[in-house]
C-alpha cells in the first residue's frame, strides 16, 4: 500500500449507491511541539462522497479506511494548486510586461482563476469518475 494515500474515517451516510464517509484532516504541524507560537495548526473534519461498493455490507457509523491510489492524488494536487499558481504567476508577468498598474495587476491576476475555478466546477463530475476513493 505504498502506492496509496489513505485516511481512517467514519461512514456518515448511505444512500442509494454512495457513501458518505466523515475524515479528520490533520496537517503535519498539528504533531509539532511549538504548533502553539506559529498558529500553523489545522485540523478539519471533511466529508468525502464515494460510490458505494456492491460487494460490502456497510452500516452508518462503521470505521472504515478510504485510500485513492497516489498517481490520482497527485493529479488532484496538480489541478487544485500547481495549475492555478502558473496561471497566476504567468498572469502578472505578463501584464508586468504591458506595463498594467500594480493594482490592477493583481486584481486582473486573480480574477483570471475565476474562470478556471468554473471549469473545474463545470467538469466535477468527470473528475468526480477520475479521482475516486476506495474502501477497505
Amino acid at each position: 500500500m505504498n502506492d496509496t494515500v489513505s485516511h481512517n474515517g467514519i461512514i456518515t451516510d448511505i444512500s442509494g449507491d454512495e457513501v458518505q464517509v466523515k475524515i479528520l484532516s490533520i496537517a503535519a504541524c498539528v504533531s509539532c511541539n511549538i504548533k502553539s507560537s506559529c498558529n500553523m495548526s489545522d485540523m478539519q473534519e471533511k466529508i468525502i462522497t464515494i460510490p458505494r461498493p456492491k460487494d460490502k455490507d456497510l452500516s452508518v457509523g462503521q470505521e472504515v479506511k478510504i485510500s485513492m491510489g497516489l498517481g490520482q492524488a497527485n493529479k488532484a494536487v496538480i489541478f487544485a494548486y500547481v495549475i492555478p499558481v502558473i496561471i497566476l504567476v504567468a498572469m502578472i508577468f505578463i501584464l508586468n510586461l504591458l506595463k498594467i498598474d500594480e493594482g490592477i495587476n493583481a486584481l486582473i491576476s486573480i480574477g483570471t482563476l475565476v474562470p478556471y475555478y468554473l471549469i473545474l466546477y463545470i467538469f466535477r463530475n468527470r473528475f468526480k469518475r477520475k479521482f475516486e476513493y476506495e474502501i477497505h
